[in-house]
This record gives C-alpha cells, structure tokens and sequence, in this order.
C-alpha cells in the first residue's frame, strides 16, 4: 500500500480519535467512553482503569501524541489548567506557596478582559509572567481550542 512505517500510520489515527474525545465532547462517541472509562475527569487525565479494552489502552497511547504535539490557545480560559495543560511553550513556574489548581479564566480580568498583571505577578516567576502576557488570547465569547503545534509529517 505504500505506507513507510504502519506503526507510525496507526499512532496518526489514534491520535485523531484521541483529539475527537477532547474536543468533540457532545458526540455519541464521547459520551460512551467518558461513561466508560473516565466519569469523574477529563480525558487528558483519565486513567487506564480495570480491565480496560484494547482500544482503551491504544487511545491513551495515542494521548500522549496528542499531549506531545499540540498546545491549548486561549479563548475565554474556562477549560485550560494553568497547570494541567500545555497553554505556553514551557511549564508555568510558580512563587512558593501560591495556589496551583487555577484556569487560565482565573488570570483574566473580568472588566477589562485582559491579563490581571497584580494576581500574575503574584502568582508566577517572572519569566512565566513575560511569556503569558506574549499569549495571544481571545476575548469572553470564544472557546479554548486544542492546536497542532508540529509540522505535518
């Protein structure tokens, strides 16, 4: 059939399958597996469970693609994890003993619907502060969307 390297074929669309469960979450097929296999989280933190399906295990194997190569963009921040997701080129680092289960909605200021500068500063070191101010990030009304950030092949 020509494919160079099936195994690689195969990971490509698992990882597609894997995206849908994030980001198609009213679809029949979401709702099955997160009834199934992760209830009570999302898919990007759900575990392998109890006598999981070989599609189950492929899938999460497919995740960690999908983690690897895509980042969040922000929209109005309610469904990133400052730091459960990858939203900034690195790992948020943050000032001791400072809350760290935030939503990226958290740093924005409701009125101005920008960055809240004092809570940044408050929060983050400063080379994390620096780079999510450089964040590109929508207004109020739009979602968060799940971007491929490596090229296509």
């Amino acid at each position: 059939m020509g494919f160079r390297d099936i195994h690689a074929f195969n990971l490509a669309m698992l990882a597609k399958q894997a995206r849908r469960l994030l980001t198609e979450t009213h679809s029949l097929f979401y709702r099955v597996y997160k009834a199934r296999y992760f209830p009570s989280c999302t898919f990007m933190e759900a575990e392998l469970g109890t006598n999981p399906s070989f599609v189950w295990r492929s899938l999460l194997q497919a995740r960690e693609v999908v983690r690897e190569g895509s980042i969040w963009e922000v929209g109005d921040g309610r469904s990133i994890g400052v730091n459960t997701h990858k939203w900034l080129s690195r790992p948020p680092q943050f000032l001791v003993g400072v809350n760290t289960c935030l939503k990226v909605r958290d740093l924005i200021s409701e009125e101005t619907n920008k960055w809240n500068h004092n809570l940044l500063a408050a929060t983050f070191t400063q080379s994390t502060v620096k780079e999510i101010l450089w964040c590109k990030k929508g207004d109020l009304n739009s979602r968060d969307s799940l971007k491929w950030k490596k090229s296509k092949n």
